[in-house]
């Protein structure tokens, strides 16, 4: 059964988000938009209602949509990761806000090759990781505590790819007919 939710502004992140341009943010607006992120407060009374956790899976929440920006709220178990993919023509932002969450990067070298693995990152309450047009990762929980991760792309996901780790197959998917998609 749904739950209404109370509607949430971007502003109350404290800062604008910088002007929607349709390949995505500047690297000057990228570069500020970092800076205010790092120096965020978050009001749980605003991101309190938001949070809802599942046992079967990470739970996203989107609290912001239009033509330049979504910004969504993530909440995650112990355990919970998501499935190896991309970010199609987004440029995205992720502050952990609660807990630690783990970004295993890879690289793709075509179809019928698999993946290389280039890195473990351990990303812990207040830091920030970006996704580029070239990021390909894995997000999961491996602590034994509950996190939360807020997230911001532009332009908002229209699309991304679902990768296979060994035989390196790339899917197109669209996040509406996936788990990717909020809930």
């Amino acid at each position: 059964m749904p739950v209404d939710t109370p509607t949430f502004c971007p502003a109350t992140l404290g800062w604008p988000l910088p002007e929607g341009r349709p390949g995505g943010p500047t690297q000057e607006d990228q570069r500020g938009l970092l800076a205010a992120l790092a120096t965020t407060r978050l009001d749980w009374g605003t991101l309190g209602p938001h949070l809802a956790f599942d046992p079967s899976g990470y739970v996203r929440r989107r609290l912001f949509l239009n033509n330049s920006w979504e910004i969504l709220l993530l909440c995650w178990l112990p355990g919970h990761h998501t499935a190896l993919h991309d970010h199609g023509a987004s440029w995205g932002s992720t502050l952990v806000v609660l807990g630690d969450l783990v970004e295993t990067t890879y690289r793709w070298q075509g179809q019928g090759i698999p993946l290389e693995k280039t890195g473990d990152n351990q990303l812990g309450e207040r830091q920030i990781t970006v996704e580029t047009h070239d990021t390909i990762h894995v997000v999961s929980n491996r602590s034994a505590a509950p996190a939360v991760s807020l997230h911001l792309y532009s332009p908002p996901l229209k699309y991304l790819h679902a990768y296979d780790l060994e035989s390196g197959e790339q899917n197109y998917v669209e996040p509406s007919e996936s788990r990717f998609y909020t809930r």
